[in-house]
């Protein structure tokens, strides 16, 4: 019955999807009802499916069940592919990407709105005369590209196997997202888990949304992450140094990861160099076209970590107390924005570290650290699009928190930004409403935190 019940929603959000083309205005799309179809989509996913999955999991029929939960989950990703992208477009800036990147040029080197004014005499202008509305229609165009290599060769597989296409590209994804599903089984396996517990993932309608409808890119990295941790729990660690930079390569956060990794090798210096070794020198290669892009004034990348701020509600309030901070400390000139996001990046690296120290018991202990480390990235994240808590979505495999399940239901919250911003109310969005989706995240996770200390102290 949830199976039928999740292709129903998916079938229901591709006719949906028509009322959010580029013919109409925000103001005329149904954003309220589509919230309010997702958030309801996500409480039956975090109060039925988890219940479900504990009863079932010493069923004798599992391989049976397994293939409804593969089934479903295939069928629902199937129904979005000609769906219309609801409330989001950075898909025409991937096959813009790949559209260059396929040619031999440089993503990183010249932004759209800049290709367009080379005119149809250069290599650029006649790219950007050929891609038509995707062209006129990318975000940011007077900004050079963001996104890491890998991305971009992913992006440039999808335009050879057909240029322009958002059908390609999602077709692109569905096989990332197999991927993904194979890697959670073979974790599973690792840790002695049913495989049922890949549910959370393969249904979770948050990620069906953002990487099926959406068509973000986060769908590449995840094989990626899992890959290598999956190396590292079979104490392969030179190979998942490897793969862990092709993961840094497709979305910079899984560098985080490093320290995981290659903790196994601490005692043995050879080994631990030669990993970090080849890590480097990947990650440097893949960073080559970065560099030779440049770092100007119009280097996506340098906008992203300067000012990209979005339905986040701790992070305006740590700017804000950076602020005060600041203001008595005397240090008016420096920038609080800039300070708290030095102040998190800090954070993260130093738990990374910690979660480090200690040697690593087996796999459920390594992807118990990881998870850790992905929620804290999630939660203290400057920007928190719903398709970033995708990143945490295969841990719930592992580690089901109630929060994170909660998220799946209140992320999509986020959408109501758009109503908000056409009806002239942003303020109530960036005030409000952001409290609403994170409260009960932040609320679940410390009852589970102060639930399992009592138990332990108990225990």
């Amino acid at each position: 019955m949830l199976g039928l019940l999740l292709c129903a929603s998916a079938a229901a959000l591709a006719v949906a999807s028509r009322r959010f083309g580029y013919q109409y205005d925000v103001a005329e799309m149904p954003v309220a009802a589509l919230v309010a179809g997702l958030v309801a989509a996500g409480l039956v996913y975090c109060l039925a499916l988890p219940p479900l999955i504990r009863a079932s999991s010493g069923a004798d029929q599992q391989r049976l069940l397994m293939i409804v939960i593969v089934v479903a989950g295939l069928a629902a990703r199937l129904v979005l592919l000609a769906s219309e992208p609801v409330l989001e477009d950075d898909y025409q800036r991937y096959l813009w990407d790949g559209a260059v990147a396929a040619v031999g040029g440089n993503p990183y080197a010249v932004a759209p709105q800049a290709a367009r004014e080379l005119g149809p005499n250069t290599a650029l202008g006649r790219l950007a005369v050929e891609s038509g509305p995707v062209g006129r229609r990318i975000n940011h165009p007077e900004l050079k590209t963001i996104y890491p290599p890998v991305a971009q060769g992913a992006f440039a597989l999808a335009h050879l196997i057909a240029p322009w296409s958002l059908t390609a590209w999602r077709a692109l994804l569905i096989v990332c997202d197999l991927a993904t599903l194979a890697l959670i089984l073979a974790l599973l396996r690792q840790i002695g888990q049913s495989p049922l517990w890949s549910a959370l993932y393969w249904w979770n309608p948050l990620v069906i949304k953002e990487l099926f409808n959406s068509a973000h890119m986060d769908a590449v990295v995840l094989p990626l992450v899992l890959l290598a941790l999956l190396l590292a729990a079979r104490s392969r660690q030179i190979a998942s140094g490897a793969g862990l930079a092709f993961a840094v390569g497709a979305k910079i956060w899984p560098i985080l990861l490093l320290p995981l990794i290659l903790r196994p090798l601490a005692g043995k210096p050879r080994r631990l160099a030669a990993a970090l070794a080849i890590f480097v020198a990947l990650a440097l290669l893949l960073a080559l076209p970065v560099v030779l892009g440049g770092f100007d004034d119009n280097s996506g990348l340098v906008a992203y970590a300067q000012r990209w701020q979005t339905s986040s509600a701790l992070f305006p309030a740590l700017e804000g107390a950076g602020t005060m901070l600041l203001e008595t400390l005397g240090l008016v000139s420096v920038s609080a924005a800039l300070a708290a996001r030095i102040a998190v990046a800090m954070a993260l690296g130093g738990l990374a570290c910690a979660l480090s120290v200690r040697p690593i018991a087996g796999t459920d202990d390594l992807l118990g650290r990881a998870s850790l480390l992905v929620a804290a990235l999630v939660l203290l994240s400057p920007a928190q699009f719903p398709w970033y808590a995708v990143w945490f979505a295969p841990f719930l495999a592992f580690r089901p928190w109630g929060g994170f399940l909660i998220l799946t239901a209140t992320a999509p919250l986020y959408y109501l930004s758009f109503y908000f911003i056409a009806a002239g109310e942003p303020a109530l969005f960036k005030h409000y409403v952001v409290w609403i989706i994170w409260i009960p995240v932040w609320t679940a996770l410390l009852v589970e935190a102060l639930g399992r200390r009592l138990r332990t102290s108990v225990a």
